[in-house]
């Protein structure tokens, strides 16, 4: 299990790299790491693109012995695309992202992060006069001990 050193949002980054080979082969031209997906300016929205968002943590209801404690971290992954005939469709950028993410690990820092599990979103599709947002949510397991340092 993944333990958390320095940066308690550490998945966000492994999400980030787990796309970048859609970023390459270009089914996505940016990936976000936002706080809100209000915070998104549509008149200024490239697209297609991926907003990762934190959710919040899930903790098992057993009482944990000690200080570390075992997370479950639920993540955000929204696309946003154009609603134009002129990009790829919604449907194989999710697909694509699906096999990007759903069940893969990444090592970082000498760690194992992962698996990625897909969940239920917490958010329904949401659809403007000229974007959709596609929200697919993920969780990851991760160990939080407060007197563990990073090196």
């Amino acid at each position: 299990m993944f333990d958390i050193k320095d940066d308690y949002l550490v998945a966000g980054d492994a999400l980030s790299q787990l796309l970048a080979p859609l970023l390459a082969n270009k089914s996505l031209k940016k990936v976000y790491q936002a706080n809100e997906l209000s915070d998104v300016d549509e008149r200024s929205q490239i697209t297609p693109a991926a907003h990762l968002l934190y959710v919040g943590d899930a903790l098992p209801d057993s009482a944990q012995g000690g200080t570390t404690s075992q997370i479950k971290q639920t993540w955000l992954v929204i696309l946003a695309c154009r609603l134009s005939v002129h990009e790829r469709s919604a449907g194989e950028l999710l697909t694509q992202s699906l096999r990007a993410i759903a069940g893969k690990n990444i090592v970082i820092n000498g760690q194992t992060l992962g698996p990625f599990l897909r969940s239920n979103s917490p958010i329904k599709p949401r659809f403007s006069k000229s974007h959709g947002y596609y929200p697919l949510a993920f969780t990851v397991q991760l160990r939080f001990n407060p007197n563990l340092l990073a090196n």
